[in-house]
Formats: structure tokens, C-alpha cells, sequence
């Protein structure tokens, strides 16, 4: 018989296995999915947030890979998400029928409800996170075919893991206005939740975008590109839109065959697919003219393509620098830095991809199941007529309590961008339930602005400048990372001090607010606010506090600080002087404290003195319980008494017998020998007698009885000669009985009583 196969090896602890997954590859994330389903431990090691900063910082040196695409082509049978990775892997997008995609950038995908709808709206979805956010459109701004963009609004951040943070989103469209054909471009920012200025131009036609998405070039321009070919520039600074011209007609180019992209450079450009080359434009500007559009250069596609086929170009994956081209049989997407195409699918039915770039990593946060919108409502109202929404917010606020904790544990670690985070998901999902201004948000936003107050105090030391943005080294030295920060911070900060002001009670909560706001202000110069502020922190704060108390103390000393110089000594003075008062009462305190010592040491000592007492009491009351104990032995010692007189009655009659057997083998005895054995017969009948009086023995206490027991059981005894004897000496009985056993051999035996044993009768004479 075979032996059984050995068992399977253990798995490695959680250590290793996170470092084992680390290295795994990101253009390949079903490797990471299908790892997060072997086990809880390794879901929880792939989806902790500190696994996903450490996946992206050890690729850092890498562009992020293209996961896949969102496309709008009407084939019920392809993925709303097609992905382009080399094993199977799927994200649940919105789907296609209610939201067409119109944009992809920085971890998030934007849709635009169906325009036969009534109303527009468009839909935010993190394909990493599975996160997704309503934007209501305002009426005035619909049309039939408009485009829009979103982009990632923190200064600080690289935008390789910048999901859930601060975004922008800018709509597009054409309409008539007073006979003329006006294109009209409008912002929207997520800090503020509202629409921007509407900036516009009149143009000669009306534009439409259905097939083309856009391109942003550093952080301030925006590129569209119409059906038509024209290309638009949106500044995000100015809200200047302008109309751009198009590469030269120099390579026949039809109007749909080429498509925005980034330059080598980072700069704008067009890449157009003419016969088997992609032609690859770059617009720069030299010698101080206008900005002209370049040949950058030209990649030959015959290797890839059919020679028969046309290849048009229809999407451009930012960050990654590869473009979707589409033939007649095949979908390819080429990587434009190597020069490699791949085949994606066989099915050339698309006509306009948005392509999703980033690093996944499976996560645990609660995604909104997907399924069929009937109506471009808000995405949480849609969840509601199925019954589930009730059933989400529920989960949703668990969630956002468990990323509090982390938030909190995180502050203490130090990991103030981790924290930053947190607390910014917590406030969209109260936000979301409860409501803007609502009392529960306080907590979240003074949070959520202190954060990010830590935050940017952080980014100015570890760049040697301080928050106002001004080098310590060199005064003419500026960042421009840390004002958008601490603008945000400030944001947060005042919404929780309108919050908490609508309550008319005096809370710590509203002097840590108060405390933070002025200390903003203070970084931005304006004393003015910040001694205000801190005057009302500390009316506040005298009726929670004592008045020396070091938060009044410390107070004080800020408002000094703020002040005049008038003022501030004035302040400071008092500070000192408050200081001194906490000191003083400290040293009292202190003083009573070791008179609480010192009695507990006393109190100590003589509840040791107590617990001695009670042992010896303890041991008398044992020695008293024993002693008892053998009184009442003592007193049924009636039985042994009466053993002994039997006993000893039953000796009398054989001594008897035996002074008769001496008497024959004695014929001619002696007077000395007559009286012994007289007084022997003479004791017998007094043990006779004694007898009779053992009813009134039996009652002599324990210590009468110890004397009477001693004088019975005497070994010697000295007996008085009989009245008419001459010249009788006391004899000693012990020689008696010798001289006896001279007479004769035979001893006399006896039995004791099994109770308690006789001494020998000898040893009594």
C-alpha cells in the first residue's frame, strides 16, 4: 500500500506574505485579487491602506499601468470595464445603458447620465475604491453631446493614490444664446460643492463631443477636442477659453483619425494614424512667437496591422503614454516609449475609450452594489428604491467610524497623510448622511482641519519654510504646496466653528476650534483675528476651568503674543503671574499629598498591628477549643474507672486463691509474713469497698480525679502496723512479692482491660 502524500507545507506568517505579495506585478492585478481570496489574513494584509502605500512607493519608479477602459459601444455582451491586463480582472463600473463615460484621470472616472433623461447628472466613480459621488448639473448648462473633465485639485499630491481626496470637475457645452452659437466652460469644485463662474466664447458653429475625451497638460490647462477636429483650451487660472489651430493637413489626415495626447515633454499633442505610421505632434513655442504644432515623430505600425486596414486613433491613457488604435479586425494598444503594441480584443466595434491607469490593490472598503438605473438620480437615492439604501448608510457609517479610530491611531503615529485621509472619507460619508451642517459633522471637520493643519506645519519644516510660505533661510524663497493646504485646513476648521455656534453651550470642543482657527491666523499674519479668537476661546474656557488653570495660563500667554507690545506685557504678566498662582497651589497640593502619605502609612501600620492581634486571638481561641476538648474526654473517663475496679476485684479473689496455695506450702509462717498477708486481704476488701463508692467517683471533677487516680496507683505505699503488733517496720511490697516468688516459682497473671491498660498489680504494692 502507497504511503499517504505528505501534508501540504504551512502557510509563511503575515509578515512574509506581505512581503511576498509586495512583489508581485502591477500591470498584472488578478494576481492580487486572486491572492486576497485565499485567505481573511491575506485580504486584510492586501487590503490595509499601509499595504497600498508601500505597493505604489516600492513601484514608484514606474508609470502606473493601464487596467483597462470604460467604452460606450452598445453591445450588451462586452464588460462595461474591458480589461487590458494579461490574466482576468474586473472592476464594477457604472453601467453604460444610464452613464456614458466622458473621462478618466487621477483615480477617477466621470459619467454623464443618458441625454434622453430629463435632467443631467454626472457620476464620480474610483475604480480602485469603487467609491461614487451624485454631481447635480444645472439646467441651463444641458445640451446634446457635452464633454467633461476631472482632475485631482491638491497641490501636494503625485496622483498616483490621490482617490477620495479634493477634485475638479469642468463641464463643457455648446448652445444658442441671442441667435449666436456660444461655447461655454464652467467649473465645479468637491471643497465647496458648488458650480464656479460660467466663462464663454461664440464660435461659428456648434461643437459637439461624443468621441473624443480630454487631455490636461502641468495643473492649469485643459484640452477638449470635437467631433469636428477643433481643439479647445480651457485655463483653469483664468477660466479663459480659447480655440486652438490643428497640426498641418502635410500626411492627408481625416478629421476622426487622430486624437489629443500628451508630448514627450508633458506638453500637448496629436497623434493621428495615417495608412501604417502614427504620426506623433508636439505644439511648442520658440523666439517668443505663437505656439506652432512640430513633428515630434513617427512610429511604423506595418509589423502590428493588417497592410489593408486603417488605423484611427481612439483613446490616450494619461500617465502611462500609450494610445488606443483601432483596425478594421483588432483593438491594439501601443506603449508609446517602447514602441510595443499588444492586441486587446478582436472587436472593433468601439468608438470611444476611456482608459483607466492606476495601481490597484484590492481594498475592504464597502463598495455601492451595481445593478440597473432607470433614472439619472443620484446614485444613494437609486440604492433606496431597492430597499438597500437604509441598509448602506448603516454599513457606511460603521465604516467611516472604523476609518475615525484609524484616523486617531494614525495622528499618533505620526503618519499625518494617513490620518489626513481618513478623516476626509469619514467626513464625506456623514456629510452625505447627516447633512453638511449638521452637529454630527463638527467632530469630523475640526478633525479633518487639524490634520491637515499638522499636515502642512510638516511639509513647511521638512522644506525649510515656514507656513506663510517665506524661507527661513532666505526670505525670497516660496511654497506654493502648503497654502492650499492650509487654505483647506481653515475651510474645515470655521465650517466646525458654525456647527458648534448654534449650540449655546460652553464646550471644550469649541475652544480647540477656536484655539485652531487663530493659530492659522496667526501663520497668515492677521493678529487682528487671532487675538479675537483667542478671546473667545478663553471666555469659554473660564467657565470650564479654574482660573490658574495652565490651558488659561497658556491663553493668555498667545494673546501676548499677538498683541502690541502694550498689550503683550501687560498679558505675559498676567500669564506669569497665573503661573506662579498654578505653581504655588501645585506645592499645597503637593504638601497635602504626602500628608495623605503619611496618614496611609500610619493607617498601614496599624491595620498590621490589628491582623497580629487577631492571629493571637486566633491561636487562644484554638489552645481554649482543645482544652475543651479534653474536659469532655476527661469527663467520659466513667467507663475506664469502672474497668479498673472490676479489674482489680478480679486480682483480689486469684490472690486470694494464691495465699491459700502458699499457706499449705508455708505449713509454719512467719508473724511477718501472717500480717503481710493480712493487710494483702485487707487491701482486697477495701477495693471491695471501693467499689460501692463508684457512683460518687465518677462525679470528682477532672483535676479531683487526677489526684485521686494518683494515690490509688502508687507504686510505694507506707502502712501503719496493726493496733497490739510489737516491733512491726513498714514493709515495702515489692520485696514482698519477691520473697514470694522465692516460695514459689508459679507467677501470678492477669488480663488487663482492653480499654485501657492495668499497670501490674506489683507495681501498686
Amino acid at each position: 500500500m502507497a504511503a499517504p502524500p505528505p501534508p501540504p507545507p504551512a502557510l509563511p506568517d503575515d509578515v512574509v506574505v506581505e512581503e511576498i505579495l509586495l512583489r508581485l506585478p502591477p500591470d498584472d492585478p488578478g494576481c492580487l485579487f486572486r491572492a486576497s481570496l485565499v485567505c481573511k489574513a491575506w485580504r486584510n494584509a492586501v487590503s490595509h491602506p499601509r499595504f497600498r502605500r508601500r505597493y505604489i512607493g516600492l513601484h514608484r519608479h514606474r508609470a502606473p499601468p493601464v487596467l483597462g477602459f470604460l467604452h460606450d459601444w452598445e453591445d450588451g455582451g462586452i464588460p462595461d470595464f474591458f480589461p487590458t491586463t494579461a490574466s482576468p480582472f474586473s472592476l464594477a463600473a457604472p453601467d453604460r445603458r444610464f452613464w456614458r463615460p466622458v473621462d478618466c484621470r487621477h483615480g477617477r472616472a466621470l459619467f454623464l447620465s443618458d441625454r434622453r433623461q430629463e435632467t443631467q447628472e454626472l457620476l464620480l466613480w474610483e475604480p480602485i475604491t469603487g467609491a461614487r459621488r451624485g454631481i447635480p448639473v444645472p439646467a441651463a448648462f444641458r445640451c446634446q453631446w457635452p464633454a467633461a473633465a476631472v482632475f485631482c485639485t491638491a497641490d501636494w499630491c503625485d496622483h498616483r493614490d490621490c482617490a477620495g481626496g479634493p477634485f475638479g470637475v469642468v463641464f463643457l457645452f455648446a448652445g444658442e444664446q441671442d441667435r449666436h452659437v456660444v461655447t461655454s466652460a464652467c467649473l465645479y469644485s468637491s471643497e465647496t460643492g458648488t458650480w464656479g463662474k460660467l466663462n464663454s466664447r461664440q464660435d461659428e458653429f456648434t461643437m459637439e463631443f461624443q468621441n473624443h475625451s480630454s487631455v490636461l497638460v502641468g495643473r492649469s490647462l485643459l484640452y477638449f477636442l470635437s467631433d469636428g477636429g477643433t481643439i479647445l483650451e480651457y485655463n483653469l487660472d483664468s477660466g479663459v477659453l480659447a480655440v486652438l489651430d490643428r497640426p498641418p493637413d502635410d500626411y492627408g489626415r481625416g478629421r476622426q483619425r487622430f486624437n489629443l495626447m500628451l508630448a514627450e515633454d508633458g506638453g500637448l499633442g496629436v497623434a493621428e494614424a495615417i495608412d501604417f505610421q502614427l504620426i506623433l505632434w508636439k505644439r511648442e513655442a520658440s523666439d517668443g512667437t505663437d505656439a506652432r504644432w512640430v513633428l515630434s515623430r513617427i512610429v511604423d505600425m506595418d509589423s502590428f496591422f493588417d497592410p489593408v486596414t486603417l488605423a484611427p486613433v481612439l483613446g490616450f491613457a494619461e500617465g502611462a503614454n500609450a494610445i488606443f488604435v483601432k483596425t478594421i479586425y483588432s483593438l491594439f494598444m501601443v506603449e508609446l516609449q517602447s514602441e510595443q503594441a499588444k492586441i486587446v480584443c478582436s472587436s472593433p466595434g468601439f468608438c470611444n475609450l476611456i482608459p483607466v491607469v492606476g495601481f490597484y490593490t484590492p481594498h475592504s472598503r464597502l463598495q455601492v452594489p451595481g445593478g440597473e438605473h432607470h433614472s439619472p438620480a443620484p446614485w444613494l437615492k437609486q440604492l433606496g428604491r431597492g430597499g438597500q439604501q437604509g441598509v448602506w448608510e448603516e454599513k457606511s457609517l460603521e465604516w467611516a467610524q472604523v476609518l475615525f479610530d484609524e484616523g486617531c491611531m494614525a495622528i499618533n503615529e505620526k503618519d499625518l497623510a494617513y490620518t489626513a485621509d481618513c478623516f476626509r472619507h469619514v467626513l464625506e460619508i456623514r456629510v452625505r448622511h447627516y447633512g453638511g451642517l449638521a452637529p454630527e459633522c463638527a467632530n469630523t471637520f475640526y478633525h479633518y482641519g487639524g490634520a491637515l493643519l499638522c499636515k502642512a506645519r510638516e511639509a513647511a519644516n521638512r522644506s525649510g519654510t515656514n507656513l506663510r510660505g517665506k524661507g527661513q533661510t532666505d526670505g525670497n524663497m516660496t511654497g506654493d504646496g502648503d497654502d492650499s493646504v492650509l487654505d483647506l485646513a481653515w475651510k474645515m476648521l470655521n465650517t466646525a466653528r458654525v456647527i458648534v455656534a448654534k449650540s449655546p453651550e460652553k464646550t471644550m470642543e469649541k475652544v480647540n476650534i477656536l484655539n485652531a482657527l487663530a493659530e492659522i491666523s496667526m501663520t497668515r499674519e492677521d493678529r487682528d483675528k487671532s487675538i479675537g479668537y483667542y478671546f473667545e476661546a478663553l471666555a469659554i474656557l473660564e467657565h470650564l476651568v479654574g482660573p490658574d488653570h495652565f490651558r488659561i495660563v497658556d491663553l493668555n500667554l498667545r494673546i501676548g503674543l499677538a498683541s502690541k507690545v502694550g498689550d503683550a506685557i501687560r498679558y505675559s504678566t498676567k500669564a506669569i503671574s497665573l503661573c506662579m498662582s498654578h505653581i504655588h497651589n501645585l506645592e499645597i497640593a503637593k504638601e497635602a499629598l504626602l500628608a495623605d502619605i503619611h496618614n496611609l502609612k500610619i493607617a498601614k501600620e496599624a491595620l498590621l498591628a490589628d491582623i497580629h492581634n487577631l492571629k493571637i486571638a486566633k491561636e487562644a481561641l484554638l489552645a481554649d477549643k482543645d482544652l475543651r476538648a479534653s474536659a469532655a474526654k476527661g469527663h467520659s473517663g466513667k467507663s475506664t474507672l469502672e474497668d479498673d475496679i472490676s479489674y482489680l476485684a478480679r486480682m483480689s479473689s486469684r490472690v486470694q486463691k494464691k495465699l491459700e496455695e502458699l499457706k499449705q506450702a508455708m505449713p509454719t509462717p512467719s508473724d511477718g509474713m501472717d500480717n503481710i498477708m493480712k493487710r494483702v486481704v485487707s487491701q482486697a476488701s477495701h477495693e471491695q469497698n471501693v467499689k460501692n463508692t463508684m457512683a460518687r467517683t465518677a462525679s470528682l471533677t477532672c483535676s479531683q480525679m487526677t489526684r485521686s487516680n494518683n494515690s490509688f496507683h502508687s507504686p510505694t505505699m507506707s502502712t501503719a502496723a496493726p493496733r497490739g503488733s510489737t516491733g512491726s517496720s513498714v514493709t515495702n511490697f515489692e520485696i514482698v512479692g519477691r520473697d514470694m516468688k522465692r516460695a514459689k516459682d508459679e507467677s501470678i497473671s492477669y488480663e488487663p482491660s482492653p480499654k485501657r491498660l492495668a499497670k501490674p498489680f506489683w507495681t501498686l504494692l
